[in-house]
């Protein structure tokens, strides 16, 4: 269930980024990443290759979908980065609000260097160094400004639908028989 659920929130992020978001007249250019805010839920209630793989499914509807205007693969492989790296070491420290939206907020601006990064190797004309040095810092607090719309709600939907016990450090926690009675 839980999976079903995180597929139809990212579909839904995917859409409303390139349906509504992308197209969005925004001054100074830079653009919210409501797949990332999503992705981060996710990845808080997944396992390393599960949030991986969701995040490059992501990154490559992203890549395909129009107005994409870059290489495909950029964000494929920026998002599974992501999705691995949050659920790999984010779900122990996220434990609070306010860790995990520094946890999206590291996500955030560490996709937005990795997107500059990527198109200055790649000899993206529309990078360069002083516009990424605008572009990344604007891009991640206007993420940052969002996230209170999509990564709370999401958050807090997979939280319901954990079913197991589970301490944030390890795999789930299955009740075992000691005695005459069931001890989690």
């Amino acid at each position: 269930m839980k999976r079903a659920v995180s597929a139809v929130l990212l579909v839904a992020a995917v859409l409303l980024q390139v349906g509504v978001v992308d197209r969005l007249p925004l001054p100074w250019g830079a653009v919210p990443d409501a797949v990332l805010l999503v992705l981060v839920a996710v990845a808080l209630h997944s396992g390393p290759a599960g949030a991986a793989a969701a995040g490059f499914a992501c990154g490559l509807a992203i890549d395909l979908l129009p107005p994409a205007d870059h290489e495909a693969g950029r964000f494929a492989l920026l998002y599974c980065l992501v999705g691995y790296l949050v659920s790999r070491h984010g779900r122990g420290e996220a434990r609070g609000a306010p860790a995990r939206y520094g946890v999206a907020a590291a996500a955030a601006l560490g996709t937005a260097a990795g997107y500059a990064l990527l198109g200055v190797l790649l000899a993206d004309p529309r990078v360069g160094l002083a516009a990424a040095a605008f572009a990344v810092p604007a891009t991640a607090a206007v993420t940052m400004l969002i996230s209170p719309v999509l990564l709370a709600p999401a958050e807090r939907l997979l939280r319901l639908l954990d079913t197991e016990r589970h301490d944030g450090l390890g795999p789930p926690v299955a009740p075992v028989r000691i005695g005459g009675g069931w001890r989690g």
